[in-house]
């Protein structure tokens, strides 16, 4: 059933109630229906909860928000087709799903969702984006570009972490970074023996 359509001003001055019942009743109820939407109605149903509280968010993707100094936002757009503040957001994840973000007072704005779940894989953490991804047989140096199998960080890349996976009875492989990580890539050297895989990790925004 069609939740009945909203008639402002009812009832008009100098109206009677027999006149203005219908619509009178039609915007009771669909404020009402509107309400239970997403909500546990007046009545407290379905399920005899406590009457306003909500059962499910449904979100409308938004395509601009700007900052309400003191006040917290939280609302879902697409990457890449979202501006906050006139900044377009990153394109992170791809292919055009809505993800969540929060916007703080201060306007402090957080990708709150959106990864790929993969062996070479990322995800946005309560706004910290975690990248992580393996090289098989690793020579002694070489550089990983994040965007080759993963995504460029947005702004920055504050750490990057190297495990290495050996098959022997000693271990002797080690690896390190050679430099500083920039947002695209980072640079390793190290010793390859017994060594058939290096994992990394890598943390930024």
């Amino acid at each position: 059933m069609a939740i009945p359509t909203y008639t402002p001003g009812y009832p008009p001055d100098g109206s009677s109630l027999g006149q203005t019942k219908s619509t009178m009743r039609n915007n009771m109820d669909g404020t009402f229906e509107t309400l239970a939407v997403d909500h546990i109605n007046n009545n407290g149903s379905p399920g005899g909860q406590p009457a306003g509280y909500h059962t499910i968010i449904h979100q409308v993707p938004q395509t601009n928000v700007s900052t309400v100094s003191g006040y917290n936002q939280i609302f879902s757009g697409v990457p890449g087709g979202l501006t906050v503040n006139m900044t377009t957001t990153p394109t992170i994840p791809p292919g055009g799903d809505t993800q969540l973000y929060a916007l703080s007072g201060a306007g402090v704005l957080s990708q709150l969702t959106g990864s790929s779940q993969n062996t070479n894989g990322y995800a946005w953490v309560g706004g910290i984006l975690m990248q992580w991804g393996v090289v098989t047989t690793p020579g002694t140096t070489g550089t990983v570009s994040f965007a080759t199998s993963n995504v460029n960080f947005p702004n920055n890349c504050f750490n990057v972490t190297l495990t290495c996976r050996y098959d022997g009875a000693l271990f002797a492989a080690s690896f390190s970074l050679k430099g500083l990580p920039s947002k695209t890539a980072f640079v390793y050297t190290g010793s390859t023996v017994n060594s058939t895989d290096l994992y990394w990790v890598a943390i930024g925004n």
